[in-house]
């Protein structure tokens, strides 16, 4: 009796032990999984800048409905380029609004493209639509049509 009682006793404890480990090999990949790099990704929207802050301006809610957490490409004239003091570049596109612009904020993987940008060049952006706040927010960008 007492060898049963062990031998059910171990391989529960076994049984345990290996789903333990299957959980922390499961949560150790997802926490280290990163984001997808969207400079390949196929654009669910593109707009211009000028357009998309004008459908943020009319009506926000509808936009966000269109545009929220949605790969978004976008067209427009650089108004300012900003790195801060982590390293993380924002690039403002001009959206034809004196208070509000399109700031876009490049992917880590895309910060040597922040250096090519300069005030006046067109560009074309590609990212994920975060919503307004005062200016329309594209994050995880990646840039394309440099010289």
């Amino acid at each position: 009796m007492k060898i049963k009682l062990k031998k059910r006793t171990w391989i529960i404890l076994s049984s345990i032990a290996v789903v333990l480990l299957a959980a922390l090999a499961f949560g150790y990949y997802e926490y280290t999984r990163g984001n997808p790099d969207l400079a390949n990704a196929k654009p669910e929207v593109c707009i211009a800048a000028p357009a998309l802050m004008n459908e943020f301006s009319q009506n926000e809610a509808q936009a966000n409905t269109k545009y929220l957490n949605k790969v978004t490409c976008t067209r427009g004239v650089v108004k300012s380029v900003d790195t801060d003091h982590t390293g993380s570049v924002s690039v403002s596109l001009d959206a034809g609004d004196p208070i509000a612009d399109i700031s876009c904020q490049l992917d880590d993987r895309h910060l040597d493209e922040g250096q090519k940008i300069h005030t006046g060049d067109t560009i074309n952006v590609t990212g994920v639509c975060t919503g307004m706040l005062t200016d329309v927010v594209l994050v995880r960008c990646s840039v394309e049509g440099l010289q």
